[in-house]
């Protein structure tokens, strides 16, 4: 957990999920807990540092992770490139 939060912090992230094997221990509760929360404008805070299982993200999907808020468009569409010519030829 430490790491991760290093690593959260560096990169400026928003959360930082720890998907692991086995079930979560006390150390690593209480390191998840002792994070500052993120605050999403209009929707409350969320944790900074989650811990996910792996039994958990098969049985609840996406909503293992708590997020208060999702876009299924995480990335713009870019316009489709429309050619003024045919496919150029090569001269051999």
């Amino acid at each position: 957990m430490r790491e991760l939060d290093s690593v959260v912090t560096k990169q400026n992230a928003q959360i930082g999920v720890l998907l692991c094997l086995n079930d979560r221990t006390k150390p690593m509760r209480d390191w998840a807990d002792q994070s500052d929360p993120f605050d999403v404008d209009g929707f409350g805070t969320v944790p900074r540092l989650q811990i996910v299982t792996v039994e958990q993200a098969l049985t609840r999907g996406p909503d293992a992770v708590q997020t208060r808020i999702r876009h299924a468009d995480t990335y713009k569409a870019a316009p489709r490139e429309k050619r003024e010519t045919g496919q150029g030829r090569f001269d051999i």
